[in-house]
C-alpha cells in the first residue's frame, strides 16, 4: 500500500467511528441559536406510553400530545424542575424540532411536540407509531 491508500483508509476509519446519532427524544438544550444539546437524553421515544396527533384545533399548527410510561414520569418531573428557566428540546432524526423554555415542573408525564410544518409533525407521529426504537 502506498501513502495515499493509507491516508484514504485512515479517513474512512475516522469518519465511520466519529459518526454518532442521537436517539429520538427529549434533551437538555443550551440557550443558543444553534440549539446545542447539553447532555444525555432525558427520555427517548421508547419511554413514550401514548401519542395522539391534532392538526385541526389550531390553524396552521399541528401538534402531538404525548404521555410517558409510568416509570419515566418521575424522571420527567425531576428533569423539568431542574430545567426551569432553561430549555429542553425534542430531537428527531438528529435535529432539534422544538426547544421550549421550561416554566414549571411537569408532574403529569405529558408533553407536546408542535410545528407549523404539518408534514413534519405527521412524519414524527408516523415514526412514533411505527418505530421499534
Amino acid at each position: 500500500m502506498n501513502i495515499i491508500n493509507y491516508t484514504v483508509l485512515f479517513c474512512l476509519l475516522l469518519c465511520s467511528c466519529s459518526t454518532s446519532h442521537l436517539t429520538n427524544g427529549w434533551y437538555p438544550v443550551a440557550d443558543t441559536s444553534d440549539n446545542h444539546i447539553e447532555g444525555k437524553a432525558i427520555v427517548t421515544v421508547k419511554d413514550f406510553e401514548a401519542v395522539a396527533i391534532d392538526s385541526v384545533s389550531i390553524p396552521n399548527v399541528a401538534f402531538i400530545e404525548g404521555r410517558l410510561k409510568a416509570d419515566k414520569v418521575s424522571v420527567w418531573a425531576k428533569a423539568t424542575e431542574d430545567r426551569i428557566g432553561k430549555r429542553i428540546g425534542f430531537v428527531f432524526k438528529d435535529s432539534v424540532i422544538m426547544a421550549p423554555t421550561i416554566n414549571c415542573r411537569i408532574e403529569s408525564g405529558t408533553f407536546t411536540i408542535n410545528s407549523e410544518d404539518k408534514n413534519l409533525i405527521l412524519e414524527i407521529y408516523n415514526s412514533l407509531n411505527n418505530s421499534s426504537e
